[in-house]
């Protein structure tokens, strides 16, 4: 008799045992997903930036979301004789869409670093903080389509900015 209790007590835990064992997560390779992801968005953009350029431009880019739509956007500055002068460097403002796509926005020229992106609003879209060689530091408003396309027009911007208020995307500051 003692021997069956403890047969049964012995199959009783073995099977309680079992049924408290946590089930081993099945892990997904979200480090590979995510460079996938990322190397599609580049690869998007970079076509984009080609279709633009008709060439193999040399540029820098950083991405923030300027319209606040989740997505992020592209705040390219192309470099080389063919896109910088004495005055600056085009730069190129991109849309983000869904599946890592992107739409051309505006093409600002005389832009030299360090680029902000700011928390200032105009038309729904981030304020710009750029230099221009030769003129200083402006704000790049946007106006409902596009952001100013010649910054040396615009005042400099002489206000200390609050703290807190500008993220640094391309350049030293």
């Amino acid at each position: 008799m003692y021997l069956k209790s403890f047969a049964v007590f012995n199959c009783v835990l073995a099977l309680s045992a079992c049924h408290h064992l946590p089930k081993k997560p099945v892990q997904q390779p979200s480090v590979t997903v995510e460079n996938q992801t990322l190397q599609q968005r580049d690869q998007q953009l970079k076509q984009k930036i080609y279709n633009y350029t008709q060439d193999q431009a040399l540029f820098d880019v950083a991405f923030d979301d300027l319209n606040n739509d989740g997505k992020e956007d592209a705040i390219v500055v192309l470099k080389g004789q063919d896109w910088c002068g004495s005055g600056g460097c085009t730069m190129l403002i991109f849309k983000g869409l869904p599946n890592q796509q992107f739409e051309f926005i505006s093409k600002t020229t005389l832009v030299d670093t360090p680029v902000y992106s700011t928390t200032y609003l105009h038309n729904e879209w981030k304020q710009l903080l750029v230099y221009s060689r030769k003129h200083g530091q402006v704000m790049l408003k946007f106006d409902g389509m596009k952001y100013p396309s010649n910054p040396s027009l615009l005042p400099v911007q002489s206000a200390k900015l609050a703290p807190n208020s500008a993220h640094l995307l391309l350049g030293q500051p």
